[in-house]
């Protein structure tokens, strides 16, 4: 589409660029630009009408953005030149990269001629592993950029140069007036498709960012914990240790926000050697969340996962691995994503012998597979009205003390739970 693009432009006497992400994994993976996901368009000495004319003959668009129109066609994100008076079609390169956020994406390709101009040097910075920003007056145009650096930088496994570093360092607090939506898009590339997600927080921190986006979990440096359980040291390096451990394959984001926050809880309780700490931690995140997001089902799961990510140790402890105590706790808690998040937490430690915790935790996880499917309830509202049972108010509590028993094994059949119930309905 971009090629089909750059020919109706042509002949329209105005420019088009590629320029961006797609130009610099081109030289830093050799990855062909036709191949990547979205690709960015910047158009010169064009009108927004005639653009919009033109993208009307191409297909459909849409037009998103309030201080920075961006044009959305296929995977094309087209913008046109601007100053600070609004889109000016009669700037020029010189000018127009100015509005380019680091010297990696300021790199524009003519798909036309083949021309690439490198005005800031970003062909050398990609060969030495190195973030710049492009302009120091511009950068700050979007706060956002403060951490969608850090998350390239982590990603890529680049250096922050000096200057970057300083000025990451003195306006990171700008970032609290960006939209949540727009921060939890980057928190997800790091927690989902980072190898080492625990390099890029670090590299947050080094920033101060994490004092500014997540206080309780720079509070948690200060959290020192057991070194038999813990010979890492403080609950913070435990808490980073915890997002490097699954296969990226086998990552969600409830799992990974859950692993992120799931000790916040110890902040308060250390005092009494975290008795507690995991309700703690679920109270807090239920308030610390709002600042990322109003995904109820994700808060709902995640907040599931920190309540119960200890208890899988808690059965160990006592003995009470078996089939009714997991039958239980897969009524209460995703077990499958519970059994990944403890595995993370176990195994997100310095070197120490897991080997009985992880024989245990294989041991539900191969109950939980043997018996996933007898979770469903045996009786039903229709078992209670066929039985003869008229007072509906008391049939919620009458299935609830029959799903209890059904999970200890008290009776497996319709009639055996028939039995039971008239022995007891007078007691429920």
């Amino acid at each position: 589409m971009y090629m089909k693009l750059a020919n109706e432009i042509n002949q329209m006497s105005g420019t088009l660029y590629i320029v961006g992400g797609a130009v610099r994994d081109f030289y830093l993976f050799n990855t062909p630009i036709k191949n990547n996901t979205n690709i960015d368009i910047e158009i010169l000495n064009i009108t927004e009408k005639k653009l919009e004319d033109l993208l009307d003959t191409l297909g459909r668009w849409n037009l998103v953005g309030s201080t920075y129109k961006v044009y959305l066609l296929d995977n094309l994100e087209i913008t046109l030149p601007r100053d600070n008076f609004g889109y000016n079609p009669t700037l020029n390169i010189e000018s127009s990269s100015l509005n380019r956020d680091l010297t990696i994406n300021s790199i524009y390709f003519n798909p036309i001629t083949n021309e690439v101009i490198d005005l800031h040097n970003g062909l050398e910075d990609i060969k030495n592993k190195r973030l710049e920003y492009v302009s120091k007056d511009t950068f700050l145009d979007d706060p956002l950029r403060l951490l969608r650096t850090i998350e390239l930088g982590g990603r890529l496994n680049f250096t922050l140069s000096k200057k970057l570093k300083e000025t990451l360092k003195n306006n990171f607090h700008l970032i609290n007036s960006v939209p949540k939506e727009r921060i939890m898009l980057e928190l997800e590339k790091i927690l989902l498709t980072h190898k080492k997600p625990s390099k890029t927080f670090r590299l947050l921190d080094s920033v101060g960012g994490i004092r500014v986006l997540f206080p309780n979990l720079d509070i948690s440096k200060s959290i020192v914990q057991n070194p038999i359980y813990h010979p890492e040291g403080d609950v913070f390096t435990h808490t980073l240790m915890t997002l490097d451990i699954l296969e990226i394959k086998k990552r969600t984001l409830d799992i990974m926000i859950a692993l992120l926050f799931h000790d916040i809880g110890k902040n308060h309780t250390h005092s009494s050697n975290f008795k507690g700490h995991t309700r703690v931690s679920r109270d807090m995140f239920l308030e610390v969340i709002k600042k990322f997001t109003n995904n109820k089902k994700l808060i709902r799961s995640s907040s599931n996962l920190i309540f119960y990510h200890a208890t899988p140790l808690i059965l160990m402890l006592n003995n009470k691995v078996n089939k009714i105590t997991v039958r239980k706790l897969a009524t209460r808690v995703d077990l499958e994503k519970l059994i990944f998040v403890y595995r993370a937490d176990l195994l997100g430690r310095s070197k120490i012998d897991n080997s009985w915790e992880e024989s245990q935790l294989n041991k539900i996880q191969e109950i939980y597979n043997e018996i996933k499917n007898e979770l469903t309830p045996i009786i039903n509202g229709n078992h209670l009205i066929s039985w003869g049972y008229q007072n509906k108010r008391n049939y919620r509590k009458i299935l609830k003390f029959l799903y209890n028993l059904q999970l200890e094994e008290k009776f497996i059949l319709e009639e055996e739970a028939k039995k039971i119930c008239s022995n007891i309905y007078k007691n429920v």
